[in-house]
């Protein structure tokens, strides 16, 4: 939660001067330098070394394929918004303030909406929810590839939607992967994971800025390719493999998005703790 609130703050901040200069660089980077005051002042132990982890990709898919295919297409997605929402907002005619409002109330959207997603998705098929989320995700595409929306008022909201569905994502996978985990796995499955997510989240803004050379809506043509792969993955492994009972998952815990998420993020999940508590000893 502090990351996030920290996170929306950093976007509002640009519409309190001007964002083609460099004051706002000085600013971070003066924030940053604060921020290692406390820590350097601390007289608690020295905190334990940072989790190692490597790919593993033929394991990542015996655990779970639609994991590893669905973390990597979802990296595609967010990272092409991520980083290039902000041109797009731009390229429309959105002002400064509409387009800090633009990626913040995505993000914030995207952690209220893994509440209710959390709660469905321990109760039913989580490809369903995945599935579920991608359509949605998907609609919003379309919207904007065939509507062309520049109301700042149809941005905003389409906005929320998009980054409602597409930030829940990750959190579902890594639950699912989990789910199917042997006892021990937790940090390697995931970690391994956000790999797999790195690589798409290269993938993704080469793929959107290209498009966006055509037009800049061509950014949800982008998207929507992932999400349909998605889709159309996550409906075929249904068919291979049948969905655990209730009783048999782990619990489905809120998390940051994997653009904000780092290894050391999977060693504060509860989960893990409850997996590996050798971890935890001091």
């Amino acid at each position: 939660m502090v990351n996030l609130l920290a996170t929306t703050a950093g976007q509002m901040m640009i519409t309190l001067g001007d964002a083609n200069g460099y004051v706002f660089f000085v600013l971070a980077a003066l924030f940053y330098v604060l921020s290692l005051i406390p820590t350097a002042l601390t007289r608690t132990d020295q905190p334990r070394p940072l989790v190692e982890t490597n790919l593993d990709l033929a394991a990542l898919m015996r655990n779970s394929p639609i994991a590893v295919v669905g973390v990597f297409l979802v990296g595609i997605s967010n990272s092409a918004f991520g980083t290039l929402g902000v041109v797009f907002g731009g390229s429309v005619g959105l002002d400064i303030q509409s387009i800090a409002l633009m990626m913040s109330l995505s993000l914030l959207a995207g952690s209220l909406f893994q509440v209710p997603v959390g709660m469905i998705s321990d109760k039913i098929d989580r490809r369903l929810v995945l599935i579920g989320l991608a359509v949605l995700a998907s609609m919003v595409d379309l919207t904007f590839l065939v509507f062309h929306p520049i109301d700042p008022l149809l941005v905003l909201t389409a906005s929320c939607l998009f980054g409602g569905a597409v930030y829940s994502m990750y959190p579902v996978i890594i639950a699912h992967a989990y789910d199917h985990a042997e006892p021990g796995n937790y940090l390697k499955i995931s970690g391994g994971l956000l790999l797999v997510y790195g690589i798409g989240a290269i993938v993704g803004p080469i793929l959107g800025g290209i498009l966006m050379e055509w037009q800049a809506n061509g950014l949800f043509g982008a998207t929507l390719a992932a999400h349909l792969c998605l889709i159309a993955y996550a409906g075929y492994r249904i068919t291979q493999r049948v969905a655990l009972q209730e009783d048999e998952k782990t619990d489905f815990v809120g998390m940051p998005t994997a653009r904000l998420a780092t290894p050391e993020s999977t060693v504060l999940d509860p989960r893990t703790e409850e997996d590996e508590p050798e971890l935890f000893e001091r």
